[in-house]
């Protein structure tokens, strides 16, 4: 079992930036590192792209962007500090990819902000902390936007 990290799932939103500082915070009080985990909702964009028509591949490319966008954000927050941490993008249902993160990661914590997500992923998959809250086997962390 591969030593434990406090997981923290983030998509940009300000309750993912504020859960991603607790869980700076929270790092550095129990030397854990980080594994900030962004998921990309493909059938939130596969039914974007359907229904777009030609052309559509931009939605593609729109998530990819986004993706990367998370990545650098989550850089420019952990970079600075003296934690380990990794940053990796996932695809699926955010609540279960997440769940699944601390379980391949031996999460001690998982860290997510309320109310947090991407419109798309949000219009779909209704709310990740509280499916979160409901779900999880390890300990959960809520954190509001500042």
């Amino acid at each position: 079992m591969p030593n434990p990290v406090i997981v923290v799932g983030f998509d940009a939103s300000l309750g993912a930036r504020a859960a991603l500082l607790a869980a700076i915070d929270l790092g550095n009080a129990v030397h854990l590192p980080i594994v900030a985990v962004h998921v990309e909702h493909m059938s939130a964009t596969v039914a974007t792209a359907t229904l777009a028509g030609p052309g559509a591949g931009e939605a593609f490319v729109a998530e990819a962007d986004f993706s990367e966008h998370c990545r650098l954000l989550c850089t420019e927050a952990l970079e600075p500090t003296d934690l380990r941490w990794t940053f990796e993008i996932r695809d699926g249902n955010p609540a279960d990819e997440l769940m699944k993160a601390a379980e391949d990661h031996n999460a001690a914590f998982v860290v997510v902000g309320r109310q947090g997500h991407h419109i798309l992923g949000g219009l779909l998959a209704g709310s990740v902390s509280q499916r979160l809250l409901h779900h999880a086997r390890r300990p959960l962390l809520v954190i509001p936007a500042a």
